[in-house]
């Protein structure tokens, strides 16, 4: 399976300090993986499905704004917005963010330059607080590996915002949510490894959306296997894709790691 990101990689890797390489070659290194990669172009695939372009398009938390990319690619209009660095969430909420750039921020800077010359996308920095856009303002709002993030109590004026710039009738999707009763979680926290802080199940991510006023359209259980080390499940990746694709049909999907929900 090729790698959709590397002309991005390739060309970074001429144009940025050694310092901020490091930093990005960790955020690219999960594209390294043909299961990650294959779980990306899945969950843009339902995107496409439900939301044939053209469309204007927001990806809520874009971070170096790779989704952005792929659906640029396919005739979206696209919109990336990312918080500035260095601030608690709740400062970010109370719209207190200063006016420096961090390093981070940098970093994201050089990434999205160098989608800017192959794509349009228009990304922006915002303090978390308004996002920097007019109501009803985009057809399609997506979250990708966004919400697990952010404190749950935090959550409902995310969501309010979100409201207010999708149109009437618009989508709003949440990809790669990390479930309470995922698996691997478990694992990951048991042996001591990097796990998320926040977990989700269907029925409180569904109270949580119908909060902020959306309503849930449809959810799916998604990835029942490990995409990571790379370096051991690419080999296998031809046998693990179908033994994925069986096992989250069966009743162990109610231990796969992620959900994805659509709202409007």
């Amino acid at each position: 399976m090729a790698n959709p990101i590397a002309p991005i990689w390739d060309e970074l890797k001429g144009r940025v300090s050694s310092t901020d390489l490091a930093f990005l070659r960790k955020c690219f290194r999960a594209y390294s993986s043909k299961a990650h990669v294959r779980n990306v172009l899945h969950d843009l695939e339902l995107l496409k499905r439900l939301s044939p372009p053209p469309q204007k398009i927001l990806d809520f938390g874009c971070g170096i704004g790779l989704q952005s990319y792929l659906l640029a690619k396919h005739n979206y209009e696209v919109y990336g917005l990312e918080t500035v660095e260095d601030k608690s969430l709740n400062n970010f909420f109370r719209g207190k963010a200063e006016s420096h750039i961090s390093t981070r921020d940098e970093s994201m800077k050089s990434v999205w330059s160098v989608i800017q010359t192959k794509v349009s996308v228009d990304f922006r920095f915002y303090d978390g607080a308004r996002q920097p856009f007019p109501d009803r303002y985009f057809d399609v709002v997506f979250a990708y590996a966004v919400l697990e993030h952010i404190p749950p109590e935090e959550l409902p004026q995310v969501l309010r915002e979100i409201r207010r710039v999708l149109r009437p009738g618009g989508l709003f999707y949440v990809f790669q949510l990390p479930r309470r009763n995922s698996y691997t979680e478990f694992l990951a926290r048991n042996m001591g490894l990097e796990a998320h802080p926040y977990l989700w199940n269907l029925r409180g991510i569904e109270e949580l959306l119908r909060a902020g006023g959306f309503r849930s359209v449809y959810s799916e259980r998604v990835d029942m296997l490990f995409n990571h080390p790379y370096k051991i499940v690419n080999p296998l990746y031809n046998m693990l894709r179908p033994l994925n694709e069986f096992l989250v049909r069966t009743p162990l999907s109610h231990f796969a790691h992620h959900l994805t929900v659509v709202a409007k």
